[in-house]
């Protein structure tokens, strides 16, 4: 990889793609994962708590509707930034900002006495919580091997489903005893503390450093953090295997240039649809169920758990199911299996009854396997240019349908709700996002994922 040559040369993508997993890799993928947890939990806690809330300020759950439009409100307006800058100022440098500002802003959820301030911290907060999962899924693929990659953020992403589970431990164990600001103070508190874990254990993207500047001193320092056996000079010029592309003058040019066109508008489809699901079920599942199926809250935190862990492994194996059989066969599969269990099981069983446990259980499996592939998918199908930008703005398209899910969620709530209608109108969702992940492996070829256009199919 060098030479003896006073400014030798060394090939950090063709070395990191050689490496074996190694203890750099696992305290990367953990530290990731946690920050997800920890994103995902104070994204959803506000859904889990509506009902609460509505009680403790005596109007309906239906008056929170704006508070949860404006959440993905936030998300929207902040993925017009959060991806620009984390290509332009780092992902590590934008995580450690998101994580300390949505930290301060869900401290600041209790103690809120409206809707309408609920509804302005959590439109501030959101904005910050657009950079936890483009720069955790840029962070893993970028410094994991190419052939691992998929793997790899299946299992950070797990940390995304695993914060549904803190939520469901808040239901059952902290909402009484501490009310509902109690829910936002252990999400900002978690927040903060993964600062300063961030900063001292996480390296940043060494393909990231390597495209901004070859003479980067810091890219044999996040080396080592990978490797610490490597041995450098000091005096090296890195280098990536892909030839250098002249920088677009916006990120929406990069995004469909070059041939991305074609893919980039499939998943931006994609994360609409599939966000619509996402937060269509998490924010207002729990009110459905508790106000119109007359179940305990107790049994939903019971229901929700058996979902997270199925969940947590579904996002786990989802990944590496991908490199195994393809992107969008493995994809099809957990998106179709999910409108399924949606339309056919949810809708027409007894939430008490231990076939839910079980339809639960498979729902979260497949819905989780989903989403988590989707991420992993996006992420191949960028450079590491613009990687964090397309998945950025990708999961903007999301926040457009995961503001008009809870929407759709609080019309049908304020109306004679039924719970199929609930569950069909999110099965359909869920279909179609599967379609068009379809079609993101249908010709043309030219625009392979990863290293090979046969992951796709």
């Amino acid at each position: 990889m060098a030479s003896g040559s006073a400014r030798a040369t060394f090939n950090a993508e063709e070395y990191l793609d050689s490496r074996p997993l190694g203890r750099g890799h696992v305290v990367t993928v953990v530290v990731l994962m946690l920050v997800m947890l920890v994103d995902g939990y104070d994204l959803f806690v506000a859904g889990a708590l509506t009902p609460a809330i509505a009680e403790a300020w005596h109007v309906k759950p239906s008056a929170l509707t704006m508070v949860i439009v404006a959440q993905q409100a936030g998300l929207l307006a902040g993925v017009l930034f959060v991806g620009p800058m984390s290509d332009r100022f780092g992902r590590r440098r934008m995580l450690v900002i998101c994580l300390a500002c949505f930290g301060l802003c869900t401290v600041l959820a209790g103690l809120t006495h409206s809707p309408r301030q609920l509804m302005v911290v959590r439109f501030v907060s959101a904005i910050f919580f657009s950079g936890a999962l483009p720069n955790c899924v840029a962070l893993t693929s970028e410094l994991a091997p190419k052939r691992l990659a998929a793997g790899l953020i299946g299992i950070v992403f797990c940390g995304y489903t695993a914060g549904s589970f803190v939520t469901a431990f808040v239901l059952a164990f902290v909402l009484q005893p501490f009310g509902w600001p109690g829910g936002f103070y252990l999400g900002g508190a978690l927040a903060l503390l993964m600062v300063p874990v961030v900063l001292m254990a996480l390296p940043e993207s060494i393909r990231f450093l390597v495209s901004r500047y070859p003479e980067d001193p810091r890219i044999g320092q996040n080396l080592r953090k990978i490797d610490p056996a490597l041995e450098l000079r000091g005096t090296e010029r890195f280098v990536l295997s892909a030839p250098t592309v002249a920088r677009p003058r916006t990120p929406l040019t990069a995004l469909v240039s070059d041939g991305m066109f074609r893919i980039t508008m499939l998943i931006w489809i994609s994360y609409f649809l599939s966000f619509f699901t996402l937060q269509m079920m998490n924010n207002w599942e729990t009110t459905v169920f508790h106000n119109v199926g007359h179940v305990a809250y107790r049994r939903i935190a019971l229901l929700l758990s058996i979902r997270t862990v199925a969940g947590i492994v579904g996002t786990a194996t989802a990944g590496f199911l991908m490199d195994r059989f393809g992107a969008s066969k493995a994809l099809l599969l957990f998106y179709a299996s999910s409108a399924a269990l949606l339309a056919v099981g949810l809708a027409y069983v007894d939430l008490n009854s231990a076939l839910a446990l079980v339809i639960f259980g498979v729902l979260g499996y497949t819905i989780n396997s989903g989403i988590g592939g989707l991420n992993a998918l996006a992420a191949m199908s960028y450079p590491a240019r613009i990687r964090v930008t397309g998945i950025a703005w990708g999961s903007g398209f999301g926040r457009i349908g995961g503001m008009l899910g809870p929407l759709l969620g609080g019309i049908l709530l304020a109306g004679a709700l039924e719970a199929r209608q609930f569950f069909t109108s999110v099965a359909v969702s869920e279909i179609l996002a599967g379609i068009a992940i379809w079609f993101i492996g249908r010709p043309s070829r030219r625009t392979a994922i990863g290293a090979s256009s046969q992951s796709v199919s």
